[in-house]
């Protein structure tokens, strides 16, 4: 992965693509009981601030809000280790309860890390993007995102999953959203109960 002024220059070249729902979410269900964060109102399934207090793939420790969404439920639950891919089968697991949300809506400035092309562009690889981040320090895949990010021309990066060969998942940079005035999330909820927009 390039580093430093020479990443940005590359991400500040970069063609970028627009990407439309639907994709999948996968909340433990006591985060839909409330809403997050010691927060007043109603849940919010695409509150987008764990991945900061955390840290993730995509999103360093204490940085910015990032959303984590896949383009299929399947990978969606394996990324949230609901189901264990085991050669020829996926397993459920005796776990808590999940709710699979349905997000609509469009992306219109999105990296995308599946395309061989811009991986060469950014002088990474897929076994980069896909790699162990955990316990790295100072992982490559953050440091891409925090360029990304401060670029303020890129709203989400698109990737495949690491826990599902095959799959793709997207990070969405909720306060990037609105680069574009198509840009925007929705919940599919044609009963009400956990309805949120954000973006456009």
């Amino acid at each position: 992965m390039m580093r430093g002024g020479r990443l940005k220059a590359a991400l500040g070249r970069v063609a970028l693509v627009a990407v439309r729902g639907p994709w999948f979410r996968v909340v433990a269900h006591r985060h839909l009981l409330t809403a997050p964060a010691g927060r007043r109102g109603k849940p919010q399934p695409l509150w987008a601030g764990a991945s900061k207090i955390n840290g993730a793939r995509f999103t360093p420790k204490g940085s910015f809000d990032s959303l984590y969404l896949a383009f299929d439920p399947v990978t969606a639950l394996l990324e949230v280790q609901a189901l264990v891919l085991l050669p020829g089968a996926t397993v459920p697991l005796r776990t808590a309860p999940w709710t699979l949300v349905t997000v609509d809506g469009s992306v219109g400035h999105v990296l995308d890390l599946t395309d061989a092309k811009i991986l060469d562009a950014l002088g990474t690889n897929e076994s980069e993007i896909g790699g162990p981040w955990v316990k790295v320090t100072d992982p490559p895949t953050q440091e891409l995102a925090k360029a990304a990010y401060d670029s303020r021309r890129i709203s989400g990066i698109k990737y495949g999953s690491a826990k599902n060969p095959g799959g793709f998942n997207l990070v969405v940079f909720t306060d990037r959203l609105g680069i574009s005035s198509i840009e925007h999330l929705e919940v599919y909820d044609p009963d009400g109960h956990l309805h949120q927009r954000i973006g456009a």
